[in-house]
C-alpha cells in the first residue's frame, strides 16, 4: 500500500507546487507591506492569503476527487486495478494522501499565519492587542482564542475531509450503479447534494447550532464527520470491489 500512496502523492505534486508558487508571491506583498510601511500591499497581501488559505484545501480536496473520476473513467484504471491491490487498498491510498495533503496545508497556512500575525505584533504592537483589535472587529459571539481556533479549524479539516470521502462515494456510483446511464454525472452529483443536505440535518439532531462556542458540540462535530467518512470509504471501496468492471 505504501507504493500506492506514493504514486498518489507523485499524481498531486503538480497542483501543490502551483499553490506554493501562488503563496509565495502573495506573502511577498504581504512583507512588502509590513516592512515598507505600505498598508495597501498590506491589506491585499492579508486578502489573498486569506482567500488563498481557504481555497487551497478546497483546491485539493476537488483534484483528489478529479483523479478518482479519471482513473475509474479512462484507460489509467487498469493501472491500478490491474495491480495485485483491493479496492480498499486503492481507495484507501487516495483518501490518505488527500486527507494527509489536506492537514499538512492547514497546519502550514496556521504556521504562516502565526508568523504574520509575530512580524505584525512586533512592527505594529503586542499579541494582546492585535487580538483586542480582532475581537472588537468580530463582536463578543466570535472572540478569538488559540484554543477556539484550534479547535474550530480541527473541526473544518475533519468536515472537508467528510465532504472529499462523500465525492469519492458519488464519483463510484457514477461508475458503477449509474454506469451507462444518461445523465449519470449529474445524477451523481445530485445524490452528493441529498447526501450533503441529509448528514447535516442529522448532524443537528445530535447537536443544537449557534453562534457560541461550546467544547463538546465542535467534539461531536469531529467525531461525527470522521465516523461519516469511515462508513463512506467502506460503502465506497464495496462498491469498488463488487460493482466495478474495468
Amino acid at each position: 500500500m505504501g507504493n500506492l500512496i506514493k504514486y498518489e502523492f507523485r499524481k498531486s505534486w503538480s497542483i501543490k507546487g502551483i499553490i506554493l508558487v501562488i503563496t509565495a508571491i502573495f506573502e511577498v506583498l504581504f512583507l512588502i507591506g509590513v516592512f515598507m510601511q505600505k498598508e495597501t500591499f498590506l491589506a491585499i497581501g492579508v486578502t489573498l492569503l486569506s482567500m488563498i488559505a481557504v481555497c487551497s484545501v478546497f483546491i485539493i480536496g476537488i483534484f483528489g476527487i478529479y483523479t478518482l473520476s479519471r482513473d475509474l473513467n479512462t484507460k489509467r484504471s487498469y493501472m491500478l486495478f490491474m495491480t495485485p491491490n483491493n479496492s480498499f487498498k486503492i481507495l484507501g491510498a487516495k483518501l490518505i494522501e488527500n486527507a494527509s495533503s489536506i492537514i499538512v496545508v492547514s497546519v502550514c497556512f496556521v504556521a504562516l499565519a502565526i508568523a504574520d500575525v509575530s512580524i505584525l505584533a512586533a512592527t505594529y504592537g503586542e499579541f494582546k492587542e492585535l487580538f483586542q483589535f480582532i475581537n472588537a472587529l468580530l463582536g463578543e459571539s466570535y472572540y478569538v482564542d488559540s484554543y477556539r481556533f484550534a479547535m474550530i479549524s480541527a473541526a473544518s479539516v475533519v468536515n472537508w475531509i467528510s465532504t472529499v470521502c462523500l465525492g469519492f462515494f458519488a464519483v463510484i456510483i457514477c461508475a458503477t450503479l449509474l454506469n451507462g446511464k444518461k445523465y449519470n454525472g449529474f445524477l451523481s452529483f445530485c445524490i452528493f447534494i441529498a447526501i450533503s443536505i441529509c448528514l447535516s440535518k442529522l448532524l443537528g439532531v445530535f447537536i443544537d447550532e449557534g453562534l457560541d462556542f461550546n467544547t463538546t458540540r465542535v467534539i461531536i462535530q469531529i467525531v461525527y464527520y470522521a465516523v461519516v467518512s469511515v462508513i463512506l470509504y467502506v460503502a465506497s471501496a464495496w462498491l469498488m470491489d463488487n460493482k466495478l468492471s474495468v
